[in-house]
């Protein structure tokens, strides 16, 4: 490691690929919106001389929405400095603990040494090796809110009001929540597991709060990564899936590029998030302006956008005016929300929320789509989302959730594939 340079930046010679952490050295969770003073106080336990010090977390995608029974132990958001951690580098690995205590919250450092002591004899208790090939689950039901009947009914709904002349709505991201009752009970990190295997040119992520439901994810979707004033995000909009051959995989990419409704999708978000960063950016790069990110099942029209900002502080306000992107709300923001408050039928919770981290000099969120709730005896709730736009037809809009979903429910029935390196990955609680 290279712990510093002339000019005090921090860096390293390996880069930083996935962290696996339990216990709480901090642990910020509140029910009110997250707002700059939340901000601070998280930045507070952060430096640039230690840079491996990370909050993990994830934000609601709508604050302002009642919490559902199944969201309650995230609250609005949630965030945590790991005690113990196993952090994997590109070429090579550490386990580290933190510690952080504050006496004006009356968190002493006595306290903070006898909880990581608490953490540490249940490490040493509990050791899972993950197997080569998951068992698989059996899916008893399955049942989605809304049903097909009434997911018609609102995309209908959707489309009469953004084709209605006083109407400043564009587009509107409606979503599905899907339940998967299983025989056994669905192990998450097992799950998260084969997502790393499936998941390719993805963020894998598992987030479970003290005594909550997992959250775990495999999305394509990075909201920004930060670095220094360094800024980069990207618009992901528009689904179709992969062609079986290469012949008819490249002509479903075709008919993506050239299609106007599928254009629409994508330039609002593009235009979107440019603005956003033209905000508080001096200057904004895009480039590839469109193109086709191609993913394991499916593909998308994809941009990236590069970016300076003028100062740190600055991060805050991209996190808060980037999210919720059109891609996972629609445009008006505002009128966009509104009408999935008053249409949707389940709590989003943090699926379509930013879930990552904040670091001394450096922070990266992800949109936390592809994503399910996994609770204890109760299987899981599995959330997909198809933006309605100009064109948009409701059973075309219900099979691209079919296939977006399509991801985790083989996975809870399909055994690792055999190349996969699970073999070698423990992990502990």
């Amino acid at each position: 490691m290279d712990i510093g340079n002339e000019n005090g930046d921090t860096s390293f010679t390996n880069n930083l690929v996935g962290v696996a952490g339990v216990g709480s050295a901090v642990f910020f969770q509140q029910l009110h919106p997250f707002s700059y003073h939340d901000w601070r106080s998280i930045k507070r336990f952060l430096s640039p001389k230690c840079p491996l010090i990370r909050a993990y977390g994830a934000i609601r995608f709508d604050a302002t929405a009642n919490i559902s029974p199944e969201w309650k132990a995230f609250g609005s958001f949630c965030f945590m400095v790991p005690q113990v951690e196993f952090d994997e580098l590109e070429g090579s690995s550490m386990l580290a603990t933190t510690i952080a205590w504050d006496n004006a919250l009356s968190w002493t450092w006595d306290e903070a040494i006898r909880s990581l002591e608490t953490t540490m004899q249940q490490i040493a208790s509990v050791v899972v090796k993950l197997k080569k090939e998951a068992s698989g689950e059996s899916i008893l039901s399955k049942t989605h809110v809304p049903n097909k009947t009434h997911w018609d009914l609102a995309v209908k709904k959707a489309l009469q009001a953004i084709n209605t002349s006083t109407s400043e709505l564009v587009k509107v991201v409606l979503a599905r929540s899907s339940r998967i009752l299983t025989a056994t009970n669905i192990d998450p990190i097992a799950w998260l597991a084969c997502l790393q295997v499936e998941g390719e040119d993805a963020y894998q992520f598992c987030l479970q709060p003290p005594n909550g439901p997992a959250f775990v994810g495999n999305t394509p979707e990075l909201l920004f990564h930060r670095k220094w004033l360094s800024i980069s995000s990207e618009a992901l909009a528009a689904t179709r899936a992969r062609g079986e051959s290469r012949a008819l995989d490249l002509q479903i990419e075709h008919d993506l590029l050239s299609s106007p409704k599928d254009h629409l999708e994508f330039t609002v978000v593009r235009e979107n998030i440019q603005n956003k960063l033209e905000s508080v950016c001096d200057r904004v790069v895009v480039e590839p302006k469109k193109t086709v990110r191609k993913l394991p099942r499916i593909q998308h029209l994809y941009a990236q956008l590069t970016g300076n900002l003028r100062k740190e502080d600055d991060e805050f306000e991209i996190l808060s005016s980037l999210h919720p992107t059109p891609a996972v709300c629609g445009l008006p923001k505002e009128a966009a929300r509104l009408f999935i408050s008053e249409t949707e039928m389940f709590d989003r919770g943090m699926y379509a929320g930013p879930v990552g981290w904040f670091g001394g000099g450096e922070s990266e969120f992800a949109v936390g789509i592809r994503s399910a709730l996994v609770e204890k005896d109760s299987g899981a709730l599995i959330y997909a989302g198809a933006g309605i736009v100009e064109g948009s037809n409701p059973s075309s809009e219900w099979d691209e959730l079919e296939l977006k979903t399509s991801q985790c429910t083989k996975l809870l029935q399909l055994e690792v594939p055999r190349h996969s390196n699970v073999e070698n990955l423990e992990i502990i609680y």
